[in-house]
């Protein structure tokens, strides 16, 4: 492992251990499966990484990791920081302009994207391989914003005061998720990619 990356991974361990005692000590049911849900994908990144991660991505990772426990577990006023937002809402678009919830939909799709960029996209693409390389990995990235989605759905269903919302809730998400997936495109070019090995 790089230095970065075993800063992230002490970001992470301590973000873990922090928000899963508030979360226990709190009551919070969701606890355990946001735990277990940061615990699947970091083991998913590790088995795809071939070598260490750039610096910046990798802590990026890290803190998106704990930007999602802390929204899910800490609680502000009688809901979660996931619902907390500045200014008054617009009732014309069902929600509010600064929510803690888009922003951390759109941060997390912009990393994922420029994950996925950085581990799947061959180096050796040509500009023409290149744009249709850099159109896959923002639709994968809207595609694990849209997993995101589908573990919300099941986390209401298994108990419903997980604080998930309804539609508007979940098409604010998936319009975060599409703003940071866009914005991930005029980094590509400046993140290195991996040589992946398929054989």
């Amino acid at each position: 492992m790089s230095e970065a990356e075993r800063v992230a991974v002490g970001i992470l361990a301590t973000g873990m251990v922090v928000l899963g005692v508030y979360g226990a000590a709190t009551g919070a049911r969701s606890t355990g499966g946001y735990l277990v849900s940061v615990v699947v994908v970091g083991l998913l990144v590790w088995q795809v990484r071939r070598k260490p991660l750039p610096g910046p991505l990798v802590i990026a990772l890290a803190v998106d990791a704990v930007l999602h426990l802390a929204g899910g577990l800490v609680s502000v006023g009688d809901d979660v920081l996931y619902n907390a937002a500045l200014g008054t809402r617009v009732a014309s678009l069902h929600t509010h302009i600064l929510q803690y919830d888009h922003f951390v939909h759109a941060f997390g799709a912009f990393i994922a994207t420029l994950t996925i960029w950085t581990l799947l996209a061959p180096p050796t693409a040509t500009d023409i391989d290149r744009r249709s390389v850099v159109t896959m990995c923002v639709l994968a990235g809207l595609g694990i914003g849209a997993i995101n989605e589908v573990v919300e759905f099941l986390a209401t269903i298994a108990h419903s005061a997980a604080h998930i919302g309804g539609y508007d809730n979940t098409g604010w998400d998936l319009v975060s998720n599409a703003i940071g997936a866009v914005a991930a495109i005029p980094l590509m070019a400046r993140v290195p990619r991996q040589s992946v090995d398929y054989a």
